[in-house]
């Protein structure tokens, strides 16, 4: 039965975005399916060994994560519960109600086996595929060349470029001749133009080579190439920018950088990224307010936040990769099941990897004593998708893992919309320097340890995931 109901839904899914299109669906389906079967694997299922709803979004976001440093919209839970909404949702209206339907109705009723989550998965990325597509004609058209025609080595390069430009400063696919003067002053919207440029010219030299002429297939290859790896190249940014944030840290190893600090920084070291106001932190999840009269930064949730995303497709963004994801990518392909006794745990995290701190890393013992809090709360067994692991897992590892905040206390938003909201994003230059001479006058009165502070913001509320 479960081949018969995989077999329906794929054949409807083939229908939608074209039999031509079965092969290339096929041979992502396969790369999909491995990245996807340790997440799957240690996800809770139902008795036909399929996930829910809840469990499929979450597993979806993941995957896209890991695998191009998108974002997809509609899948990322963003303060709230993982189960808020369908990750059907993801695939907005470009497919035929139809198929978003017998997904929806899968879900709720039999849930997803790991082929049919990898199909959905490969349904997304042959939807982003087109989009792409239409973004590389607008770039054909806006140089003045026919689309799909064989260019020179030069003129093709022009045209990547072009099309690069369209992708960074988030035109519409289908970008008009009145964009051509947003890309002619590409430099000034976006400050990364010539590493991206290099970039480009790296990846059309390992894909095409030095031939003096570029077929049209091979210029969608090096677009298409260049969409699914500008996430990881973005990520350099983020990696800069947590190193700056990591000299800032309150004290070694605490994941956390003074707001009058932070702000200092921006003042008076030309780090004029760090000055985001307080609301706008607090909104992003960004702010710890366990100790009203010392606010600070967190580092991973303020990396992770949506403020630091560009938008360059209408189906994802290209945000900082999630340092966490390495961690808990490690954990489920140990545990390779939903959940795991403290010991199993604090057995995993003598290896686990990490990209700031040495592999072999001894749990500190209010880690260890947390575990065992954990799992006394849990009859012994952990759920390794909750808030609480999370919470945990932030606690060991304060510099990568974002803290988890109870769902509908924050409200991340990008910087648009939170302007479009009437909202001021940065503090003013005043606001700045009074929390620097707050702070300094409060400096000569304390010296809290490691200990107090992760004790002050720790909960026991659980959020599970998939609560089946």
């Amino acid at each position: 039965a479960h081949t018969l109901m995989d077999g329906q839904l794929l054949v409807q899914l083939e229908e939608a975005v074209g039999s031509e299109h079965k092969v290339r669906a096929e041979s992502l389906m396969k790369g999909i399916t491995e990245a996807l079967r340790p997440i799957f694997g240690a996800l809770p299922k139902n008795n036909m060994g399929r996930v829910g709803p809840a469990s499929a979004r979450f597993a979806l976001h993941r995957l896209f994560v890991q695998r191009h440093g998108w974002q997809v919209k509609g899948l990322a839970a963003y303060g709230e519960t993982w189960e808020g909404v369908h990750p059907s949702v993801a695939l907005a209206d470009r497919i035929p109600h139809t198929v978003k339907h017998l997904f929806d109705d899968k879900l709720d009723s039999t849930g997803l086996s790991l082929h049919e989550l990898a199909a959905f998965a490969a349904t997304l990325e042959h939807m982003i595929h087109s989009e792409a597509m239409t973004r590389l004609q607008a770039a054909y058209k806006l140089m003045g060349d026919e689309p799909m025609q064989t260019l020179q080595r030069d003129e093709a390069r022009r045209v990547i470029q072009t099309y690069m430009a369209i992708y960074v400063i988030g035109l519409n696919a289908s970008a008009t001749t009145r964009s051509k003067a947003q890309i002619a002053s590409i430099e000034k919207i976006y400050p990364g133009w010539n590493d991206t440029l290099n970039f480009l010219d790296s990846l059309q030299l390992e894909l095409v080579g030095e031939r003096p002429k570029y077929e049209f297939s091979d210029i969608t290859d090096v677009v298409e190439e260049a969409g699914e790896r500008f996430g990881r190249f973005q990520n350099q940014e983020c990696i800069e920018m947590k190193k700056m944030l990591v000299k800032l840290e309150e004290f070694e190893g605490s994941g956390r950088v003074r707001l009058a600090d932070f702000y200092g920084s921006a003042l008076h070291a030309g780090q004029w990224q760090f000055s985001e106001s307080v609301g706008y932190l607090r909104d992003l999840g960004a702010l710890d307010e366990s100790e009203s009269s010392n606010l600070r930064v967190i580092i991973p949730n303020y990396l992770n936040a949506p403020s630091n995303c560009m938008e360059p497709s209408a189906y994802y963004g290209v945000c900082c990769i999630d340092e966490c994801e390495e961690v808990l990518g490690y954990v489920e392909r140990e545990v390779k099941a939903p959940t795991a006794t403290p010991k199993e745990i604090a057995n995993i995290f003598i290896n686990v990897p990490s990209a700031s701190l040495a592999a072999g890393r001894k749990l500190s013992a209010t880690s260890l004593r947390r575990l065992e809090e954990l799992g006394d709360h849990h009859q012994g067994h952990i759920p390794i998708h909750g808030r609480l692991f999370a919470q945990w897992l932030h606690l060991a590892y304060p510099r990568e893992c974002p803290y988890p905040h109870v769902s509908g206390t924050i409200r991340p938003k990008t910087a648009k919309d939170w302007m479009e909201a009437g909202l001021p994003t940065t503090a003013r230059n005043e606001e700045m320097q009074q929390h620097i001479e707050a702070e300094r006058q409060m400096l000569s009165t304390r010296n809290g340890t490691n200990e107090e502070f992760s004790s002050a913001w720790w909960s026991m509320e659980e959020e599970l995931v998939d609560a089946q």
